[in-house]
């Protein structure tokens, strides 16, 4: 058994290196926009790490800050695995490793599951190398969303320890199916997670109405729900402080989620579910694409083979009635990914928890993927039995649904229209032309080559493990022609996506427009605009108002949406420079208060671009006094007051909180001659010294996001942080000298941190326990 498994392993190994050899060994890698957006957003909490010897919980860096944690940015650390995984740091092996581990993880896992559904041991590895070499799983990790292909590597053997669990309950195996779950909801890509125990749920429901037994399966039942709870209590150090930040982004803005459009805008249209079948029926990603979703890099393939195999499950088939499960998991999941095109989704969004906070409906497309794999295992061996008993109406079923395949590919090459899309251009509509064609002839010449291979098996010229072999071979032929077109698009439809480490380098490396902001030592801002709006001024811990990410603050949304980048945002957000791509024309940069300070060379897309400095001239200090603070009814009035253009940001400063009708504004004070500067600043902690003139409390303006959650005060009146002109700080400071403190130390990373060490131990216990009960015995 050892020695079969580490064949298996070797094999997966095999077959994934073909497909990733050129990022595996030397300076080569997948560098897209968002791998890029994440790498740079590891540096510089590396780097702030460095420098002020702890982990920024806090990013002040986008959007004026944010959490880190809280905001599931950058939380691989948080990944058990992930301790062990780093040591690949030490060596010269690339970090590509991480994620091809996880592929041979994924692969090994579809193999167990396989085999114990009692699929064949070569039938078993083919369904596992489908699975792992998926264009799915392939172009996640070409395009910077590893975490969601290791997320999505847990799934099959999830699968696993359940019917493992169902077929002979014990603790032990209580403890295997906890920390499989644990692990998955740890690599932190909640969508894909929460689609897994949808998928366990679905089997818990299905086992239940076909279970005649219940009473006798109790424990089963037991054992499952124990297992989901012990392994969300071991991932809590992520997902309590999750939940605190969930109804504070952007994505609880409207009902308590994402908006229905916002949420559905990848949705796949039911005509495009064509390119399951054939791959280039909508173009094929990037500006050949011409289906019905913003953009995407690449088509929901399936595999021709892996579709023939799964009609074949269902031919008098008697022995495996788990297959109408899957069955009903593809077509659902399908169902579901339609998104805004078909009324499940809706449903869905409306109903099941937190299901709303998700976009991109097609992203539940791994379970299709995942049920089509393991049904056209079955089929396959159910293919196979039906040979050997010398049934030939399986051929018949084969002919008829490869006929009607071929028909279909016939029919959408006379049936394309490139009219209505928005990219249109002669060069690439004869590319998608020739696209289509090619799928066409790719389609007969698979179905030529399995015809062949079954004309030798039958006429016993071949035997059942080379048959194998063969259909293996050519079906990794088939989904490799499409990976290999995610790994290497043409350069004249696409940017390459692998390119060498250099690139990577010259991204976190300084320039000339870097070392211009490193010489201001002031506590200032930075307005990127156009194409410089993205996280690369991140990896040198130099603050921006712009940046990317999945889930910023629901503030900073609001904000932007209504208020926009004015005067008055210039100044509430401390922006001292713009950062431009362009000159800006001299009239609009004197109606601006613009004065152009540097020019130089920026690295911005994996190039050295012309880029401009601008000074503006009415830069507003990070911390200054209120003169007058108001307080306002609602935060529409708010923003009016934002819009408005003699807002003074020590004049006009608002209020809205109920607990400021417990004091005396009439009260605050204002002197000249009163004085309040920064003495000490990192991510976590901010110092501030004031020197309070007169008997009455002067209120100070912090140009920090306002976040209500773990940033305490200390020497303030009150000691309580107020959230200012709807978005960022102020406090209270008492007259006299005074040291006020702001640290960011939320309590929920703390306790969450020890609840997942005591279930982690707790589900080690249940994993040896059967060990530990037999040393007793002995002693």
């Amino acid at each position: 058994m050892i020695k079969n498994n580490f064949k298996i392993l070797g094999i997966l190994f095999f077959v994934i290196s073909i497909f990733f050899n050129q990022v595996m060994i030397g300076d080569e890698l997948f560098l897209s926009s968002d791998t890029l957006s994440a790498k740079t957003i590891s540096h510089g909490i590396q780097l702030a790490e460095d420098k002020y010897g702890e982990y920024p919980l806090w990013m002040p860096w986008i959007f004026a800050g944010l959490p880190s944690t809280h905001s599931m940015q950058n939380v691989s650390e948080y990944y058990f695995p992930h301790q062990i995984i780093s040591l690949i740091k030490m060596t010269t092996i690339p970090w590509f490793w991480n994620f091809l581990l996880h592929f041979i993880f994924c692969g090994f896992g579809m193999y167990l599951l396989l085999r114990k559904l009692k699929v064949s041991d070569g039938v078993a590895l083919f369904g596992a190398i489908s699975f792992m070499i998926a264009p799915y799983m392939v172009v996640m990790i070409v395009h910077g969303h590893g975490s969601q292909v290791m997320t999505a590597s847990y799934i099959p053997w999830i699968m696993w320890a359940l019917l493992r669990l169902q077929e002979n309950p014990s603790l032990q195996k209580i403890g295997v199916l906890s920390l499989l779950i644990g692990l998955q909801l740890q690599r932190a890509h909640i969508q894909i997670a929460y689609y897994t125990w949808m998928l366990m749920i679905a089997y818990l429901i299905f086992t239940f109405i076909v279970d005649r037994q219940f009473r006798g399966n109790i424990n089963f039942y037991l054992g499952s729900i124990i297992s989901s709870l012990l392994g969300f209590c071991m991932s809590l150090w992520i997902y309590i402080p999750l939940l605190n930040y969930a109804g504070l982004s952007n994505r609880s803005i409207s009902n308590g989620g994402s908006s229905m459009d916002y949420a559905t805008s990848w949705s796949l249209h039911p005509f495009e579910s064509l390119t399951m079948l054939l791959p280039s029926s909508f173009g094929f990603g990037d500006s050949t694409y011409f289906g019905y979703m913003p953009f995407t890099n690449f088509p929901n393939y399936a595999g021709l083979i892996l579709i023939i195999l799964s009609i074949c499950a269902f031919y008098n088939n008697s022995k495996n009635k788990i297959i109408f499960f899957f069955l009903f998991i593809l077509i659902s999941s399908l169902l579901i990914s339609f998104g805004k095109f078909f009324p499940l989704y809706g449903l869905l969004y409306d109903w099941l928890p937190y299901f709303n906070k998700f976009r991109v409906p097609s992203m539940i497309l791994i379970l299709s993927q995942f049920s089509i794999c393991l049904i056209a295992s079955i089929g396959f061996d159910n293919l196979l039995a039906h040979i050997k008993s010398k049934d030939r109406k399986v051929l018949n079923i084969l002919g008829g649904s490869s006929l009607l395949i071929l028909l279909i590919a016939v029919w959408r090459y006379f049936s394309h229209d490139f009219s209505t899309h928005r990219i249109q251009h002669q060069i690439i509509n004869l590319e998608r032309t020739s696209m289509i064609w090619n799928d066409v002839m790719m389609v007969l010449s698979i179905f030529i080559l399995c015809a062949l291979t079954l004309y030798l098996l039958f006429n016993k010229k071949i035997d059942n493990s080379k048959f194998i072999l063969f259909i293996t071979i050519i079906s990794l032929f088939d989904i490799g022609r499409v990976n290999q077109r995610i790994t290497n698009p043409p350069e004249d439809i696409a940017h390459p996506v692998i390119k060498n480490e250099k690139y990577f380098n010259a991204q976190i490396n300084s320039d000339e427009i870097i070392e211009f902001f490193k010489l201001d030592k002031s506590k200032f801002r930075v307005l990127p605009l156009g194409e410089f709006a993205d996280n690369r001024l991140v990896a040198f811990n130099i603050e921006t108002v712009t940046g990317y990410h999945p889930a910023k603050l629901a503030s900073y949304e609001t904000l932007m949406a209504k208020v926009g980048i004015n005067e008055n945002m210039l100044k509430l957000l401390n922006v001292k420079y713009i950062l431009s791509p362009s000159k800006l024309p001299d009239d609009q940069a004197k109606a601006l208060s613009l004065n152009r300070v540097k020019s130089g060379k920026y690295y911005n897309n994996f190039e050295y671009k012309n880029a401009y400095i601008y000074e503006y001239a009415k830069f507003e200090s990070r911390v200054q006094f209120a003169k007058k603070l108001n307080l306002l009814n609602s935060v529409n009035e708010g923003y009016s007051l934002l819009n408005k253009e003699d807002f003074s940001l020590s004049k006009n400063s608002f209020i809205i909180d109920d607990a400021i009708n417990k004091l005396n504004l009439d009260s605050l004070g204002y002197s000249e001659d009163s004085s309040v500067e920064i003495s000490e600043w990192s991510p976590n902690k901010i110092v501030i010294n004031s020197e309070i003139v007169g008997r009455k409390d002067h209120f100070v303006i912090l140009s920090e996001a306002y976040f209500p959650y773990g940033w305490k005060v200390v020497g303030a009146s009150d000691d309580k942080i107020f959230r200012v002109n709807n978005f960022i700080r102020g406090f209270f400071v008492p007259p006299g000298s005074s040291e006020i403190t702001l640290y960011f130390n939320p309590q929920d990373i703390n306790y969450s941190s020890i609840i997942t060490y005591v279930f982690f131990l707790l589900i080690l216990g249940l994993i040896f326990s059967k060990n530990i009960r037999l040393l007793s015995e002995r002693i």
